[in-house]
């Protein structure tokens, strides 16, 4: 009989491990897919992670699919999200880990100022900056009062919208960026700050890689604190823990 196994997709990774999971008879692999990150895939999507803010819905679904291991792939930034799989996990005796990528680090020369919240970044931005935001449009609020900054605030796909800033303006685009493309058009804005999450992974880092070969300052937005979940950092070693532990 196939083991069942639940993945939470908000990463690439987590992509990849279903792939490698559902190539194999004696597994039966059901998803749940972050559409915010816009990941495209042709396998069949069990649900949404968002709908795991319902109450209940987690648990409902675990039982009526007798799944037996929960792999927890969403966005490193997701805390919510692993949160509820670790409290429904053992409360429903499943086994359960999160894989997360590893952070980025800086190199000796790089000119990183490490922030635990967007919240902090206010305060040092200098006057009169032009600043690149990458951290999506949640939270422009927190900048409204820096009247001599310039805001560009980089939005995926081609939807036309206002910006909250009133000093602000959306950089439309679709990944992937090069660093060719991110220097060009750090040059082009002449940008001074960038603001990014530390994701980790490949999908952002030529941003962080144009600003060190400027010296842009960096205010890198740290991950959030994860005190109970059980975590691996390797593709292979979530692959290996599966097969050990079914």
């Amino acid at each position: 009989m196939s083991v069942r196994i639940l993945i939470l997709i908000g990463t690439g990774e987590g992509l990849q491990i279903a792939d490698e999971l559902t190539r194999k008879t004696n597994y039966e692999v059901f998803i749940f897919l972050d559409k915010r990150s816009r990941i495209k895939t042709s396998f069949n999507i069990a649900g949404e992670i968002s709908s795991l803010k319902k109450e209940d819905f987690l648990p409902s679904f675990l039982r009526r699919n007798r799944i037996e291991s929960i792999i927890d792939a969403s966005h490193p930034f997701d805390k919510y999200t692993t949160e509820i799989c670790v409290k429904i996990a053992e409360l429903e005796n499943i086994k359960f880990r999160k894989f997360i990528r590893p952070s980025w680090k800086p190199k000796p020369n790089d000119n990183w100022i490490t922030l635990p919240t967007l919240n902090k970044a206010e305060k040092i931005i200098p006057n009169g900056s032009n600043v690149f935001i990458a951290t999506g449009r949640s939270g422009l609020e927190k900048f409204s009062k820096l009247t001599s900054c310039k805001f560009y605030i980089r939005r995926l796909g081609d939807r036309i919208e206002q910006c909250s800033l009133k000093n602000g303006e959306f950089i439309y685009g679709d990944p992937p960026f090069s660093i060719e493309h991110e220097i060009s058009l750090f040059e082009c804005l002449n940008i001074d700050v960038l603001i990014i999450k530390n994701v980790g992974g490949n999908g952002s880092f030529a941003k962080v890689e144009a600003a060190r070969a400027m010296n842009i300052l960096v205010l890198m937005i740290d991950r959030p604190q994860r005190s109970n979940a059980l975590v691996i950092s390797s593709v292979f070693e979530i692959l290996k823990w599966v097969d050990t532990n079914q």
